[in-house]
């Protein structure tokens, strides 16, 4: 087993929330509980990136046919663990991904996250592509209760029903991508909307830029919200750029000021978090060290 991936997953949620400062979002000179939550969940779930990682092995290796493995009934006790630990601050958009992700990893057995990126796109391809409704209603039925009903009415209003997924043959694939279009870290887990792998090879250009990790997080966080921005950030924002970020006194101070006002008038990219854990997961196994 290659705990190298367990490592990553959990590093890369690690580095994702406490890289700081990212202008608002969660970063480690934020005193909030909802970053200890956030830790905390994945802290819980370990044993199961590592069962994961396993599975993809075994499936690799012929010993498991992936056709056999219930991913419904395995993200499921994944959740209940999370949520036995955590209660009601359960956070699958953090966790979901890093679990698939170590299976798709695991059962491709890349030498290079990017220059290998085709063999993990059709491990995910393999097993996000299953069209098993009860797999999918066991998956929908733990949401609701872990208490995210919020994301479980948002995959009902988007259609996914138990008869839906009967007659239309709903996947895997199709269900994260409706939840990512609400909470992106599910996103990753939808190569059609959005290249994991690009942002991976962003990430490792900027890691070679700075020679600092916390600065490369801060860059490509900065990428993912910078159109959402409102103009006077995006002014702020060029302007600590051209300074190093944080490597510098005056990119720190601005940043810190983007921060403040972005709280100030109420706006928050924590969303994004997830999504950042995932590439900075991937970019981990790739090479980045903090």
């Amino acid at each position: 087993m290659d705990y190298t991936i367990v490592k990553s997953m959990l590093s890369g949620v690690h580095l994702a929330v406490y890289s700081t400062i990212k202008p608002g979002a969660l970063h480690r000179l934020r005193v909030e509980p909802t970053t200890d939550h956030i830790l905390s969940n994945i802290i819980s779930i370990t044993d199961f990136i590592i069962d994961a990682t396993d599975i993809g092995e075994r499936v690799r290796r012929g010993d498991l046919a992936a056709t056999s493995f219930d991913l419904g009934k395995f993200l499921g006790k994944c959740m209940r663990e999370a949520y036995r630990w955590n209660m009601h601050h359960v956070y699958p958009d953090f966790f979901i991904p890093q679990i698939i992700y170590a299976i798709a990893i695991s059962h491709a057995d890349p030498d290079s996250v990017i220059k290998d990126s085709g063999k993990i796109r059709r491990s995910l391809g393999i097993f996000l592509g299953s069209r098993n409704w009860r797999e999918i209603k066991y998956f929908m039925d733990t949401l609701k209760s872990i208490h995210r009903t919020d994301m479980y009415e948002h995959l009902t209003l988007s259609g996914i029903t138990h008869v839906g997924m009967i007659e239309t043959g709903v996947s895997f694939h199709d269900v994260f991508r409706i939840l990512g279009s609400k909470w992106p870290g599910f996103l990753s887990l939808d190569l059609n909307s959005l290249d994991v792998f690009e942002y991976v090879k962003k990430l490792l250009e900027y890691y070679r830029q700075y020679n600092d990790a916390n600065n490369a997080v801060i860059a490509l966080y900065l990428d993912m919200i910078y159109p959402k921005l409102p103009k006077w950030a995006k002014e702020k924002i060029d302007e600590a750029r051209k300074e190093g970020l944080m490597a510098s006194k005056e990119g720190s101070k601005k940043l810190f000021e983007v921060d403040l006002k972005l709280r100030k008038h109420g706006i928050s990219y924590d969303e994004y978090i997830g999504l950042l854990a995932v590439i900075v997961g991937l970019g981990i196994y790739e090479g980045v060290r903090l």
